[in-house]
């Protein structure tokens, strides 16, 4: 089941379902991204994707995921619009720990960007 969470964390985020996308946290869950202080708990996380995340639209495309027990690496590219118009589009890798029900407890994001 894991793979296909991440799958369908960034469908979630794509679509902008920002409630739905939170639920597949742990309500504890600490997610670490570059520009920002950690994001701890679920609604942490969900409120920075839903009010502070810079982002009008954009799809992910990922490109590789690998397991290791409870450890997800994740590959991908980002190919979006910014709150200000501009075009935006990345590289991205992603490393999720997962609890034994299979909720996102840890998420650290490294970005490949020249600007934001």
């Amino acid at each position: 089941m894991a793979p296909e969470a991440v799958r369908e964390m960034y469908r979630l985020i794509d679509a902008r379902e920002f409630g739905a996308f939170a639920e597949l946290y742990d309500k504890d869950a600490v997610y670490y991204r570059p520009g920002c202080d950690a994001l701890v708990g679920r609604e942490q996380i969900e409120h920075y994707y839903d009010k502070k995340r810079n982002i009008r639209s954009g799809k992910h495309t990922v490109s590789r995921v690998v397991q290791d027990g409870q450890t997800i690496a994740v590959e991908g590219s980002f190919s979006g619009v910014l709150d200000d118009g501009r075009e935006q589009e990345h590289r991205f890798a992603e490393f999720f720990e997962l609890s034994d029900d299979g909720l996102f407890t840890r998420r650290d994001s490294f970005l490949f960007v020249t600007t934001f």
